[in-house]
Parts: structure tokens; C-alpha cells; sequence
């Protein structure tokens, strides 16, 4: 019995374990996605193609939050933060915008980005602002 629970648990951190490995993969990906769209698109670093791409209201509200906001947060960009902190309403919850994603950026997104910038994170992407 006891063998057993020691298997479960080797078992069970295993899985813990890869599962962080593959969400930072995926994310790391997904990142790297969004800087290589905005610079084929913008030209110039990664974080100022992500910050041309959030300004330019050609884009859409939906990409401008979940490119450009969301990756701006998680290359942890210095030079976006006064931006971000333009459009921000100081609504950590999103209420504001909840069902107005088309229209407005998303406030919670913009809440998780700066504090990714301002405080830092577990997991980051600083090495792809290049």
C-alpha cells in the first residue's frame, strides 16, 4: 500500500510538473506568434511593433487586448507601461467592459499586463523583447 501511494505521487507530480513545462511552451509560443504579427506588419522591436499595433485603431478592439495588450505583459515591456496606463480605468475586475470587448479594450487584461510589468511574474517572456 505504501509503494502505491508513493507511485501515485511520483504520478501526480509528474503530471503537475509537465503541465507547467507545456502551458509555458504553449504561452512562450503564442508570444512569439503576436511579436513576429505586429513586426511583419509595424517593423522595429518587439515592443514597439506590440505598441504601434495597440495604438493603430485600424485593429480591432479584440486583437489590440489579446495581441498587443497581453503580450506587451508578458515581455514584461517598461516603454508600454505609460500606454497601457493611458487606456487603463482602474477596473482590476473588467466590469466595465464585460460584453463591450468590441468596443473598448479589456480593462482586466490591461489590470494583469501592468501588474505583470510593474511587479513581475513566475513565468516570463522578457528575454523576447528584443
Amino acid at each position: 500500500m505504501k509503494r502505491l501511494l508513493t507511485i501515485i505521487a511520483i504520478v501526480i507530480i509528474f503530471l503537475i510538473s509537465s503541465s507547467f513545462v507545456v502551458i509555458n511552451i504553449w504561452i512562450g509560443h503564442d508570444v512569439k506568434q503576436n511579436i513576429k504579427l505586429a513586426q511583419l506588419k509595424y517593423g522595429g522591436s518587439a515592443e514597439d511593433a506590440l505598441i504601434t499595433f495597440l495604438e493603430d485603431k485600424n485593429n480591432s478592439f479584440n486583437d489590440r487586448t489579446h495581441k498587443a495588450v497581453w503580450t506587451l505583459g508578458q515581455i514584461r515591456s517598461e516603454k508600454a507601461l505609460p500606454i497601457l496606463k493611458k487606456y487603463y480605468y482602474d477596473d482590476p475586475k473588467g466590469k466595465t467592459c464585460k460584453g463591450n470587448h468590441n468596443s473598448m479594450l479589456c480593462q482586466y487584461e490591461l489590470h494583469k499586463a501592468i501588474s505583470a510589468i510593474e511587479n513581475g511574474r513566475l513565468f516570463s517572456f522578457a528575454r523576447l523583447n528584443k
